[in-house]
């Protein structure tokens, strides 16, 4: 039985293939849908004292659109824009109204939307269909506040926008030219005490 032996064009298409996987798809257009965990720390809105506040925790969900753009052969730039939506809420009594009257008064945070744009910059590793990224830019975040007297209905409803900076790093995978997935960190800064950590898993398209 005669054996196939692998030619010289064979072996460099091979080795071409291997080395650079990824190449194309560091560049363009992007879509993306992510989630994971949502955690809202506000200590002026429920209590200055560290030992009883408690954030408000939840899940986030929501989509992405961005630009890369390959600067060398190793490193990348983008921008990004991001609309979010979480289920997180919180309720808590105050503790100086809970020690006078418990029970009495409760006050409540939800947050909501969650608009975002950011910048990018990232280096290829390996062959470079793994990327790795930090992320630096704006957000805008909906919170709803709520109280609750003698166990009644909810009243004093009052929503309000929130201006912050947001910084992150992940983790992205090429499967191809066009779909990832990814994996990555953000954290929020609002002022006022208020700050946000999100963990987030996603997968996209580039076109």
């Amino acid at each position: 039985m005669q054996l196939c032996r692998p030619s010289l064009a064979m072996i460099l298409s091979v080795i071409i293939s291997l080395a650079c996987p990824g190449a194309a798809q560091a560049e363009g257009l992007r879509a993306e849908i992510h989630g994971g965990y949502d955690r809202l720390s506000n200590q002026s809105f429920f209590s200055p004292s560290d030992s009883t506040f408690r954030p408000v925790e939840g899940g986030v969900y929501g989509f992405g659109i961005g630009y890369d753009q390959p600067v060398g052969k190793q490193v990348f730039v983008g921008l990004e824009a991001n609309a979010d939506f979480s289920t997180g809420s919180r309720c808590q009594v105050n503790p100086l109204v809970a020690f006078v009257a418990p029970g009495i008064f409760e006050s409540c945070l939800r947050t909501g939307r969650d608009l975002s744009a950011n910048a990018r910059l990232g280096v290829n590793l390996g062959t470079g269909r793994t990327r790795l990224y930090a992320l630096a830019g704006y957000s805008n975040v909906r919170l709803t506040s709520s109280f609750q007297m003698n166990r009644g209905p909810r009243t004093g409803l009052n929503s309000q926008n929130r201006d912050g900076i947001r910084a992150g790093v992940g983790l992205e995978h090429g499967f191809d030219e066009r779909f990832y997935a990814k994996i990555e960190y953000r954290y929020s800064d609002y002022g006022n005490r208020i700050n946000r950590n999100q963990a987030l898993a996603g997968v996209g398209i580039r076109f």
